[in-house]
């Protein structure tokens, strides 16, 4: 199977302009009629599970470079163009209305929000950002279905706006932590939002003290978030869980013999 399918890319290679157009032609009407098929014949239920083979991922990760723009092959030039965009961050054909048709694309994609994990950095509003912007031009914005998002933090970070902290790094702020976090609270109701926290310290003092300014600063918003129906978790180097069920403030740390111990609450 695996010589025919080599031979056949073979061929379409060396094809020509003419015979490749027809071959795409051909390939986007019979993909057409299969997906159609499947529309007609097959339930929901068994319709989501195609879409969670196809297109669910357990870690999108969502940078600034999500939402820019491509560059264009004609002018060569970096422009925004939907088509473009989704060719690039989703190559695959099934992602193309032409191969499979409005319905099942919208499927697909409501599939994708709703059961993949996405991860962001620290960026600022970048989280409200990708809620709220209907990147796949589905019909929707994220914000409708998306039930699980992870924040990844670092104790230091890599500063472009000095030589010092771009070579060697920084100790990072408590509001940038802060800020990292904001618009979890656009996600609908009972949403996960889980944050993992990085420290980068030689010794146990140093460790402590990154611990502590990640907790002043991110356990306020995460509480605000329980309190509101989320399913919160703050996990400190995949080691040890942030208890976040004491109103009084303060905070206890519970070592976890695997990373599998983690629960979200």
């Amino acid at each position: 199977m695996q010589l025919e399918l080599e031979a056949l890319q073979h061929e379409l290679a060396a094809s020509t302009s003419v015979e490749h157009d027809a071959f795409e032609s051909l390939a986007k009407t019979e993909c057409t009629q299969l997906c159609n098929r499947v529309m007609i014949h097959l339930p929901r239920e068994i319709r989501d599970m195609i879409y969670r083979h196809l297109s669910t991922s357990s870690e999108e990760r969502i940078s600034r470079e999500y939402f820019r723009s491509t560059l264009d092959p004609v002018t060569k030039l970096h422009t925004y163009d939907a088509g473009r965009w989704k060719a690039k961050h989703h190559p695959e054909h099934y992602w193309d209305v032409e191969y499979v048709g409005d319905d099942f694309f919208r499927e697909l994609a409501e599939n994708h929000f709703r059961t993949s994990t996405f991860m962001f950095g620290d960026d600022s509003g970048l989280i409200q950002r990708f809620l709220w912007t209907d990147q796949m031009q589905a019909g929707f914005p994220p914000k409708e279905l998306v039930s699980r998002i992870e924040v990844h933090l670092n104790a230091m970070t890599f500063d472009r706006t000095c030589c010092i902290g771009y070579m060697f790094g920084c100790a990072v702020k408590p509001e940038r932590l802060q800020t990292a976090v904001k618009g979890s609270e656009r996600l609908k109701p009972g949403a996960s939002v889980v944050v993992q926290f990085a420290t980068q310290a030689k010794d146990e003092k140093k460790k402590k003290e990154q611990i502590m300014t990640a907790c002043t600063a991110l356990i306020p918003s995460l509480r605000e978030l329980k309190v509101a129906g989320y399913k919160v978790g703050l996990m400190i180097d995949k080691a040890v869980e942030v208890e976040l069920d004491d109103d009084s403030g303060d905070y206890q740390l519970k070592q976890l013999r695997e990373a599998e111990d983690f629960v979200v609450r």
